[in-house]
């Protein structure tokens, strides 16, 4: 199935993913409707089109200012035959954003599905994370399914309670798929968790914090979203992962493309936690949480043998999309 002749809509997309798969779409021909917040900022998203130097298909995008609460207003933009791409989320370890990430990433995509399911839409591509998946220590697949721990911190909760209203979207007659994307990577990114840790990568350090974890590049997660869409995949989810590395890895990466000093230094978390305490009393209102300790010391290996085999699917090495970042 293609897309010609449908509907497109795009939540989230201002942000990185979401940018990066409306370009996809009007490269292909298409003119989606991308829903933003009244106070989104499109400098990021114009930019993409302006390294591309497709500037005037930037305007084949129709942007309505709606809130994913706003259900009257999600009404008049979700028509039947809609093709909806959820790509809006809120990811943060701050426990200050707690009230935030529960309202867009599980009531959001309640009101999504709600809607999608009252508007008979065609097929609804769901975007979460690998954080839904439970961690057995062994390579993590699409049958590690969520386990409620003391461990789950609210980000991993709120995609959790996002994907089960999906399924059940799911089971009440709407059609679709879920991916669950690994650490998204690539150009121009600033504000992810990864993007926020570029500046001081850059600047190279002998030190690494142990653990590592699954990396995609958002060029592959927007294409592979396309591929799927175009496909006849019905209630499937697949993780969306390039390679397993390790953090030392990650930096010495960088440390190479950059000739800068290599790191040889394990960093403890008990010397991270001290650093993220130190920068949350000279900057409150900085997005360094403790929480984070978790992400730097846990080791996740993710499978992709699934989306590989569904598209015949060759991802961009991690290697690749460093040399693409540090060439911005």
């Amino acid at each position: 199935m293609k897309l010609e002749m449908k509907n497109i809509l795009v939540t989230g997309g201002s942000g990185f993913l979401g940018g990066y798969l409306l370009y996809k779409l009007t490269a292909l021909g298409y003119k989606p409707t991308a829903i933003k917040r009244t106070s989104s900022n499109l400098t990021f998203i114009k930019k993409i089109f302006s390294k591309k130097k497709q500037t005037k298909l930037f305007n084949n995008i129709k942007w309505v200012d709606c809130d994913l609460h706003d259900i009257v207003n999600l009404k008049k933009n979700i028509n039947e035959n809609d093709i909806v791409f959820h790509c809006a989320g809120c990811v943060s370890f701050n426990k200050n954003d707690v009230h935030r990430i529960y309202k867009t990433n599980y009531i959001g995509t309640k009101n999504l599905i709600n809607i999608c399911l009252e508007k008979s839409i065609l097929k609804f591509c769901h975007v979460s994370s690998i954080a839904t998946m439970a961690n057995n220590n062994k390579i993590i697949n699409e049958n590690n399914w969520f386990s409620q721990s003391n461990e789950n911190k609210h980000y991993a909760i709120s995609k959790h309670f996002g994907e089960m209203e999906v399924w059940r979207g799911f089971a009440e007659g709407l059609k679709g798929f879920i991916v669950n994307p690994s650490l998204i990577i690539g150009p121009e990114d600033t504000t992810s968790l990864f993007g926020k840790m570029i500046p001081i990568i850059k600047k190279s350090t002998f030190f690494f914090p142990n653990g590592g974890t699954g990396f995609v590049d958002v060029r592959d997660v927007a294409n592979i979203l396309i591929k799927l869409s175009e496909k006849n995949v019905n209630h499937l989810r697949y993780i969306i992962n390039s390679e397993n590395l390790s953090f030392k890895k990650v930096l010495y990466l960088f440390a190479t493309k950059t000739n800068g000093i290599k790191p040889r230094f394990r960093i403890n978390n008990t010397v991270i936690k001290f650093f993220i305490l130190i920068n949350i009393l000279i900057n409150p209102y900085n997005k360094l949480s403790l929480n984070m300790i978790d992400f730097f010391k846990s080791n996740s290996k993710y499978s992709n043998d699934k989306i590989k085999k569904e598209l015949d699917y060759k991802f961009i090495s991690v290697e690749q999309s460093i040399i693409d970042i540090l060439s911005i």
